[in-house]
């Protein structure tokens, strides 16, 4: 890091090891070094709700130059989260949302619909844990099973020539879900309208108090917004119309 901050002077890092910080005391480690060795560089990456809440993660994370952190929330469900064997709860994802937006950093979620059990009540679980913590971005894809997982292994008698994403679409299951594919391919455009007119709101609702703080992003979430408000209904009757439908395996 210190060498690229002399050399290639990037404006930004993006670290993309799957969980930042695994190793107690890792974190803090690592800002004492950065700082030390004049080392930082404005970045992001991804981690773990529970690990964000232990040590000061969070104050680290900051002090040394984090922008955004990219947690796994996955659902708003926690029939959902214990099913995956996440090991981690709503309320943490809750929690450590607060406090990264309140040290300043950005929060982007990514979310994951289709895990076998998941139900109409799970998915809006789901999307009220979004409205109500509010990301500042968020991924959303369907269950994956990976191999070796028991996920995998509950369902690999369905994958039959289905196997990767090489002969399958994304956002098209490969195993038998509560609904079909299309279905989630639907809910993907349906959950980012809803979100784009949320962070649109949000956004008019902060400038009216701090019109100093304008930016043209503000502007281009404000056109998402309006064409997403006047898009959104025509999906969610798609959506409902394929809920009635159940898949064929």
């Amino acid at each position: 890091m210190k060498f690229l901050k002399r050399t290639a002077r990037p404006d930004h890092i993006w670290f993309a090891d799957d969980i930042f910080g695994l190793k107690p005391g890792w974190t803090k480690k690592f800002d004492e070094v950065v700082n030390a060795e004049d080392a930082v560089i404005p970045f992001k990456c991804l981690s773990r709700v529970d690990l964000l809440l232990r040590e000061e993660n969070i104050r680290n994370l900051k002090h040394a130059g984090c922008q955004t952190v990219w947690v796994g929330a996955e659902s708003g469900s926690q029939k959902i989260l214990d099913a995956m064997e996440k090991g981690t709860t709503v309320q943490q994802i809750r929690e450590a949302t607060w406090k990264l937006r309140a040290t300043g950093i950005r929060v982007g979620f990514f979310l994951q619909f289709g895990y076998p059990g998941e139900t109409k009540v799970d998915i809006e679980k789901t999307i009220s844990m979004v409205k109500e913590c509010m990301p500042d971005e968020i991924g959303v894809s369907v269950s994956y099973p990976l191999p070796g997982t028991k996920f995998y292994d509950r369902v690999r008698s369905q994958l039959s020539e289905k196997q990767n994403w090489v002969v399958s679409q994304d956002l098209d299951l490969m195993f038998a879900g509560t609904y079909v594919s299309d279905f989630y391919r639907i809910l993907h455009r349906v959950v980012h309208k809803n979100f784009s007119i949320w962070r649109g709101q949000r956004e008019i609702h902060e400038l009216f108090f701090n019109p100093g703080e304008f930016r043209r992003r503000n502007l281009r979430h404000m056109v998402g917004m309006i064409f997403n408000s006047l898009t959104l209904p025509v999906e969610q009757r798609r959506l409902q119309a394929l809920e009635r439908l159940r898949p064929q395996w």
